[in-house]
Protein backbone atom coordinates (compact mmCIF):
# COMPACT_ATOMS: atom_id res chain seq x y z
CA UNK A 1 0.00 0.00 0.00
CA UNK A 2 1.58 3.62 -0.96
CA UNK A 3 2.17 5.53 1.72
CA UNK A 4 -0.62 8.62 2.22
CA UNK A 5 0.05 12.33 2.50
CA UNK A 6 -1.58 15.47 2.55
CA UNK A 7 0.37 18.49 1.25
CA UNK A 8 -1.14 22.15 2.09
CA UNK A 9 0.34 25.27 0.49
CA UNK A 10 0.39 22.56 -2.92
CA UNK A 11 0.35 25.15 -5.39
CA UNK A 12 2.88 27.16 -3.93
CA UNK A 13 6.93 26.49 -5.22
CA UNK A 14 8.04 24.36 -2.49
CA UNK A 15 4.33 22.50 -2.16
CA UNK A 16 4.33 21.97 -6.14
CA UNK A 17 7.76 20.66 -6.24
CA UNK A 18 7.02 18.32 -3.32
CA UNK A 19 3.96 16.86 -4.75
CA UNK A 20 6.14 16.24 -7.93
CA UNK A 21 8.52 14.34 -6.01
CA UNK A 22 5.85 12.35 -4.31
CA UNK A 23 3.97 11.41 -6.67
CA UNK A 24 7.15 10.42 -8.35
CA UNK A 25 8.20 8.09 -5.58
CA UNK A 26 4.43 6.46 -5.31
CA UNK A 27 2.91 8.08 -2.75
CA UNK A 28 -0.91 8.66 -2.98
CA UNK A 29 -1.20 12.51 -2.07
CA UNK A 30 -3.96 14.93 -0.91
CA UNK A 31 -4.03 18.29 -1.56
CA UNK A 32 -5.26 20.94 0.58
CA UNK A 33 -6.19 24.17 -1.44
CA UNK A 34 -8.20 26.95 -0.82
CA UNK A 35 -11.89 27.52 -3.23
CA UNK A 36 -9.69 30.05 -5.87
CA UNK A 37 -6.43 28.61 -5.49
CA UNK A 38 -4.97 28.06 -9.11
CA UNK A 39 -4.12 24.17 -9.52
CA UNK A 40 -3.31 24.42 -13.77
CA UNK A 41 0.38 22.81 -12.88
CA UNK A 42 -0.73 19.85 -10.32
CA UNK A 43 -3.67 19.00 -12.77
CA UNK A 44 -1.03 16.78 -14.62
CA UNK A 45 -0.57 14.56 -11.18
CA UNK A 46 -2.74 12.04 -10.20
CA UNK A 47 -3.67 13.72 -6.39
CA UNK A 48 -6.74 14.67 -4.83
CA UNK A 49 -8.16 18.04 -4.04
CA UNK A 50 -9.44 19.12 -0.72
CA UNK A 51 -10.54 22.71 -0.21
CA UNK A 52 -10.37 23.93 2.84
CA UNK A 53 -9.70 27.15 4.59
CA UNK A 54 -7.42 28.26 7.81
CA UNK A 55 -10.41 28.56 10.31
CA UNK A 56 -12.65 25.97 8.36
CA UNK A 57 -12.22 22.97 11.06
CA UNK A 58 -14.40 20.17 9.68
CA UNK A 59 -12.84 20.79 6.37
CA UNK A 60 -9.49 20.58 7.66
CA UNK A 61 -10.84 17.01 9.95
CA UNK A 62 -11.63 15.44 6.57
CA UNK A 63 -8.42 16.41 5.35
CA UNK A 64 -6.34 15.05 7.94
CA UNK A 65 -8.56 11.78 8.26
CA UNK A 66 -6.71 8.69 7.07
CA UNK A 67 -3.68 10.12 6.22
CA UNK A 68 -0.35 8.93 7.18
CA UNK A 69 2.15 12.23 6.53
CA UNK A 70 0.84 15.41 6.62
CA UNK A 71 3.19 18.45 5.23
CA UNK A 72 2.42 21.69 6.06
CA UNK A 73 3.55 24.04 3.93
CA UNK A 74 0.93 26.52 3.23
CA UNK A 75 1.37 30.29 4.83
CA UNK A 76 2.04 33.97 4.03
CA UNK A 77 4.91 35.24 2.86
CA UNK A 78 3.71 38.25 1.09
CA UNK A 79 3.06 41.51 2.59
CA UNK A 80 0.08 41.91 4.80
CA UNK A 81 -1.68 42.60 7.55
CA UNK A 82 -1.09 41.15 11.37
CA UNK A 83 -4.56 40.06 11.30
CA UNK A 84 -3.42 37.85 7.76
CA UNK A 85 -0.33 36.87 8.88
CA UNK A 86 -1.75 35.67 11.99
CA UNK A 87 -4.56 33.43 10.34
CA UNK A 88 -2.30 32.19 7.43
CA UNK A 89 1.10 31.26 9.58
CA UNK A 90 -0.18 30.77 13.30
CA UNK A 91 -4.15 29.78 13.17
CA UNK A 92 -3.77 27.52 9.82
CA UNK A 93 -1.37 25.52 11.86
CA UNK A 94 -2.85 25.46 15.29
CA UNK A 95 -6.06 24.50 13.38
CA UNK A 96 -4.49 21.61 11.74
CA UNK A 97 -2.92 19.89 14.50
CA UNK A 98 -6.06 20.04 16.32
CA UNK A 99 -7.67 18.52 13.71
CA UNK A 100 -4.86 15.59 13.77
CA UNK A 101 -5.64 15.05 17.56
CA UNK A 102 -9.38 15.01 17.04
CA UNK A 103 -9.47 12.86 13.35
CA UNK A 104 -5.85 10.99 13.20
CA UNK A 105 -4.52 9.83 16.27
CA UNK A 106 -2.20 7.17 14.30
CA UNK A 107 -0.60 9.92 11.99
CA UNK A 108 3.50 8.86 11.85
CA UNK A 109 4.68 12.31 11.31
CA UNK A 110 3.34 16.23 10.87
CA UNK A 111 5.82 17.57 9.42
CA UNK A 112 6.27 21.98 9.59
CA UNK A 113 7.75 24.00 6.77
CA UNK A 114 8.74 26.89 9.33
CA UNK A 115 11.77 29.39 8.03
CA UNK A 116 14.36 30.93 8.96
CA UNK A 117 12.05 34.30 9.32
CA UNK A 118 10.86 32.36 12.78
CA UNK A 119 14.60 31.94 14.43
CA UNK A 120 15.69 36.05 13.09
CA UNK A 121 18.92 37.22 12.20
CA UNK A 122 22.35 35.42 12.92
CA UNK A 123 24.74 37.40 15.29
CA UNK A 124 27.59 38.44 12.04
CA UNK A 125 29.75 35.67 10.61
CA UNK A 126 28.70 33.43 13.17
CA UNK A 127 26.24 30.40 11.79
CA UNK A 128 22.72 29.70 14.13
CA UNK A 129 22.02 26.35 15.33
CA UNK A 130 18.86 25.11 16.45
CA UNK A 131 19.57 25.27 20.07
CA UNK A 132 19.65 29.33 19.85
CA UNK A 133 16.67 31.45 21.06
CA UNK A 134 14.67 32.67 18.24
CA UNK A 135 14.08 36.28 17.92
CA UNK A 136 12.00 37.18 15.05
CA UNK A 137 12.34 40.59 13.67
CA UNK A 138 9.14 40.42 11.20
CA UNK A 139 5.61 39.72 11.34
CA UNK A 140 6.05 37.21 8.85
CA UNK A 141 8.85 35.90 11.19
CA UNK A 142 6.73 36.13 14.43
CA UNK A 143 3.49 34.63 13.45
CA UNK A 144 5.48 31.25 11.71
CA UNK A 145 7.42 31.30 15.57
CA UNK A 146 3.94 30.96 17.19
CA UNK A 147 2.88 28.22 13.99
CA UNK A 148 6.24 26.65 15.95
CA UNK A 149 4.24 26.63 19.19
CA UNK A 150 1.28 25.61 18.24
CA UNK A 151 3.25 22.15 16.80
CA UNK A 152 5.40 21.90 20.06
CA UNK A 153 1.87 22.25 22.21
CA UNK A 154 1.11 18.86 20.73
CA UNK A 155 4.39 17.08 20.82
CA UNK A 156 3.43 14.51 23.34
CA UNK A 157 0.41 13.86 21.22
CA UNK A 158 1.48 13.24 17.74
CA UNK A 159 4.92 12.79 16.30
CA UNK A 160 6.04 16.06 14.63
CA UNK A 161 9.27 17.79 12.80
CA UNK A 162 9.79 21.41 12.35
CA UNK A 163 11.87 22.32 8.92
CA UNK A 164 13.26 26.24 8.84
CA UNK A 165 14.76 26.81 5.23
CA UNK A 166 16.67 29.95 4.56
CA UNK A 167 16.38 31.37 0.97
CA UNK A 168 14.88 28.62 -1.21
CA UNK A 169 15.58 28.83 -5.38
CA UNK A 170 14.83 26.90 -8.47
CA UNK A 171 12.31 26.34 -10.73
CA UNK A 172 9.07 28.34 -10.48
CA UNK A 173 10.64 30.77 -7.33
CA UNK A 174 9.06 34.04 -8.66
CA UNK A 175 12.43 36.03 -7.29
CA UNK A 176 14.78 33.52 -9.31
CA UNK A 177 12.87 34.06 -12.69
CA UNK A 178 12.85 38.03 -12.31
CA UNK A 179 16.48 37.81 -12.04
CA UNK A 180 17.51 35.06 -14.68
CA UNK A 181 14.87 37.35 -17.14
CA UNK A 182 16.71 40.78 -16.19
CA UNK A 183 20.04 39.59 -16.57
CA UNK A 184 19.08 37.59 -19.98
CA UNK A 185 18.55 41.21 -21.12
CA UNK A 186 22.41 41.98 -20.27
CA UNK A 187 21.06 43.88 -17.04
CA UNK A 188 23.15 42.97 -13.99
CA UNK A 189 22.40 44.40 -10.69
CA UNK A 190 26.31 44.84 -9.68
CA UNK A 191 26.36 44.78 -5.68
CA UNK A 192 29.56 46.48 -3.94
CA UNK A 193 31.55 43.68 -2.12
CA UNK A 194 29.95 42.34 1.18
CA UNK A 195 30.86 39.37 3.24
CA UNK A 196 28.50 36.69 2.95
CA UNK A 197 25.12 37.64 4.84
CA UNK A 198 23.10 34.70 3.73
CA UNK A 199 22.45 31.07 3.12
CA UNK A 200 20.66 29.22 0.59
CA UNK A 201 18.94 25.69 -0.51
CA UNK A 202 18.04 24.26 -3.96
CA UNK A 203 14.54 23.65 -3.64
CA UNK A 204 15.10 19.65 -4.89
CA UNK A 205 17.38 19.37 -1.78
CA UNK A 206 15.21 20.98 0.66
CA UNK A 207 12.42 18.66 -0.63
CA UNK A 208 15.01 15.57 -0.29
CA UNK A 209 15.70 16.84 3.42
CA UNK A 210 12.07 16.76 4.21
CA UNK A 211 11.16 13.56 2.83
CA UNK A 212 14.54 12.20 4.67
CA UNK A 213 13.56 14.07 7.92
CA UNK A 214 9.64 12.87 8.30
CA UNK A 215 10.66 9.03 7.53
CA UNK A 216 13.72 9.36 10.13
CA UNK A 217 12.94 7.84 13.68
CA UNK A 218 15.39 10.38 14.97
CA UNK A 219 13.71 13.49 14.19
CA UNK A 220 10.24 13.21 16.08
CA UNK A 221 9.94 16.55 17.92
CA UNK A 222 12.63 18.23 16.58
CA UNK A 223 13.39 21.16 14.81
CA UNK A 224 16.21 21.45 11.79
CA UNK A 225 18.09 23.74 9.35
CA UNK A 226 18.18 23.30 5.98
CA UNK A 227 21.05 24.51 3.69
CA UNK A 228 23.61 23.91 1.00
CA UNK A 229 26.63 24.60 4.30
CA UNK A 230 27.69 27.36 2.47
CA UNK A 231 26.84 31.13 2.76
CA UNK A 232 27.19 33.69 0.00
CA UNK A 233 27.36 37.33 -0.80
CA UNK A 234 24.34 38.58 -2.90
CA UNK A 235 26.89 40.01 -5.16
CA UNK A 236 28.37 36.26 -5.58
CA UNK A 237 24.97 35.10 -5.81
CA UNK A 238 24.45 37.52 -8.78
CA UNK A 239 27.21 36.97 -10.66
CA UNK A 240 26.72 33.16 -10.37
CA UNK A 241 23.65 33.40 -12.50
CA UNK A 242 25.73 36.06 -14.62
CA UNK A 243 28.30 33.74 -15.43
CA UNK A 244 25.75 30.88 -16.66
CA UNK A 245 23.47 33.00 -18.60
CA UNK A 246 25.82 35.28 -20.05
CA UNK A 247 29.26 33.25 -19.92
CA UNK A 248 31.46 35.93 -20.57
CA UNK A 249 30.04 38.42 -22.52
CA UNK A 250 29.49 41.37 -22.35
CA UNK A 251 26.23 43.31 -20.10
CA UNK A 252 25.45 46.82 -18.77
CA UNK A 253 25.85 46.94 -14.74
CA UNK A 254 22.88 48.17 -12.68
CA UNK A 255 25.14 49.95 -9.44
CA UNK A 256 24.04 49.38 -6.32
CA UNK A 257 22.65 53.02 -5.56
CA UNK A 258 20.21 52.68 -8.05
CA UNK A 259 18.47 49.66 -6.80
CA UNK A 260 18.41 51.68 -3.84
CA UNK A 261 16.68 54.16 -5.34
CA UNK A 262 14.23 51.70 -7.10
CA UNK A 263 13.72 50.12 -3.89
CA UNK A 264 12.94 53.97 -2.27
CA UNK A 265 10.45 54.44 -5.22
CA UNK A 266 8.66 51.12 -4.81
CA UNK A 267 8.30 52.14 -1.50
CA UNK A 268 6.70 55.91 -2.34
CA UNK A 269 4.26 53.53 -4.93
CA UNK A 270 3.03 51.25 -2.74
CA UNK A 271 1.85 53.69 -0.32
CA UNK A 272 0.07 55.15 -2.64
CA UNK A 273 -1.70 51.58 -3.59
CA UNK A 274 -0.83 51.79 -7.05
CA UNK A 275 1.40 48.95 -6.61
CA UNK A 276 1.81 45.42 -4.56
CA UNK A 277 5.41 44.48 -4.12
CA UNK A 278 7.70 42.49 -1.44
CA UNK A 279 10.27 44.43 -2.79
CA UNK A 280 11.51 47.65 -1.05
CA UNK A 281 14.22 49.61 1.29
CA UNK A 282 13.64 46.98 4.12
CA UNK A 283 13.66 44.17 1.98
CA UNK A 284 16.84 45.38 0.72
CA UNK A 285 18.37 45.99 4.15
CA UNK A 286 17.53 42.93 5.56
CA UNK A 287 19.37 41.03 2.24
CA UNK A 288 22.47 43.12 1.75
CA UNK A 289 23.15 43.83 5.62
CA UNK A 290 21.55 42.05 7.73
CA UNK A 291 23.13 37.99 8.18
CA UNK A 292 21.13 34.65 7.42
CA UNK A 293 23.70 32.60 7.86
CA UNK A 294 22.67 28.79 9.15
CA UNK A 295 24.05 25.24 10.35
CA UNK A 296 22.70 22.19 8.98
CA UNK A 297 24.85 20.52 11.04
CA UNK A 298 21.78 18.99 13.37
CA UNK A 299 20.27 17.97 10.04
CA UNK A 300 23.37 15.75 8.97
CA UNK A 301 23.89 14.16 11.90
CA UNK A 302 20.67 12.85 12.99
CA UNK A 303 19.51 11.78 9.40
CA UNK A 304 22.28 12.02 7.16
CA UNK A 305 21.22 14.76 5.16
CA UNK A 306 23.44 16.41 2.68
CA UNK A 307 22.47 18.96 -0.44
CA UNK A 308 23.75 17.47 -3.38
CA UNK A 309 23.64 20.74 -5.27
CA UNK A 310 26.34 23.71 -5.39
CA UNK A 311 24.91 26.93 -6.39
CA UNK A 312 25.88 26.80 -9.53
CA UNK A 313 24.57 23.39 -10.37
CA UNK A 314 21.13 24.68 -8.69
CA UNK A 315 21.19 27.87 -10.80
CA UNK A 316 22.19 25.51 -14.30
CA UNK A 317 19.46 23.36 -13.88
CA UNK A 318 16.77 26.37 -13.16
CA UNK A 319 18.20 28.34 -16.22
CA UNK A 320 17.58 25.38 -18.16
CA UNK A 321 14.15 25.28 -16.87
CA UNK A 322 13.16 28.43 -18.47
CA UNK A 323 15.51 27.76 -21.69
CA UNK A 324 13.23 24.87 -22.39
Amino acid sequence: MPLKALVTGATGFIGSHLVQILVGENWDVTCLIRSKSRTDFLQKFPVRFVEGSANDVDSLGKAVKGQDYVFHLAGRIYPASRTVYDIANHQLTRNLVQACLRKNTSLKRFVYISSISAAGPSLPNFYSEENQAPSPISEYGRTKLKGEESVREAWDLIPATIIRPPSVYGPRQQETEHLIKLISKRIVPLLKEKKETTSLIYVKDLIQGILQAALSPKTKNQVYYLTDGNGYSWRNIILTVKRVVLGESFFFPLPEELIFFVAWLVDMLKKTGLIKSYFGRKLWRAMTQTPWLFSSSKAEKDFGFRARYSLENGIKETVDYYRK
